[in-house]
């Protein structure tokens, strides 16, 4: 009886300790994102927000003499996150495409609220450019979105908030207005 008492209290033991080891390593596992290893890429061109995160330049609207430089700076895709509607002042994707490099444009806001689906889209295109090496360039405006958008990947791949928010801020999410739609899209994921 005494052997069984001291055997289940081992087993016991043992389990927490498999638990504990299993729980550590997948939040080391999530918190290993490539997002949230800080690049080296500097501002060149207009372009005066410019935060490299993994293989994503997180930008705020390059102009076309900019995207004339892109290539230089080893980009091989643009993906704007701003509005269909936005008036980028030129042709962005014409003039991506002139340079050879994809253009993609997936809108990340619904209205005055991030948009689930987008976020997901964008993460998958992400994630498939990461894997393959290609190097990209996610903008919109003045980069508050892209800062979002890269504070919320991080959010989803176990990140904690505050550590995810303060990397989006460098990422260019600095105004009020975005980070409390930012904040709200994080509150829906609970």
């Amino acid at each position: 009886m005494i052997f069984q008492t001291i055997f289940k209290k081992l087993a016991m033991c043992f389990a927490y300790v498999v638990f504990a080891v299993f729980l550590a390593l997948n939040a080391s596992y999530a918190q290993n994102s490539p997002l949230a290893v800080k690049g080296d890429q500097e501002k060149f061109g207009n372009m005066e927000v410019v935060s490299q995160y993994g293989h994503v330049i997180f930008a705020d609207q390059p102009d076309k003499a900019t995207v004339g430089m892109l290539k230089d700076h080893g980009i091989k895709m643009v993906i704007s996150i701003r509005g269909e509607s936005e008036d980028e002042g030129y042709d962005e994707r014409k003039a991506v495409e002139e340079q050879g490099l994809p253009f993609i444009q997936i809108p990340y806001m619904k209205g005055r609220a991030v948009d689930p689906a987008a976020v997901d889209e964008l993460l998958g295109l992400i994630e498939m450019t990461g894997n393959n090496g290609t190097k990209i360039m996610l903008h919109c405006t003045h980069s508050q979105r892209a800062g979002s958008l890269l504070g919320a990947a991080l959010v989803k791949a176990g990140h904690s908030r505050e550590e995810a928010n303060a990397i989006a801020k460098d990422a260019g999410m600095t105004s009020e207005f975005i980070t409390r739609i930012h904040n709200d899209y994080l509150d829906s994921l609970n």
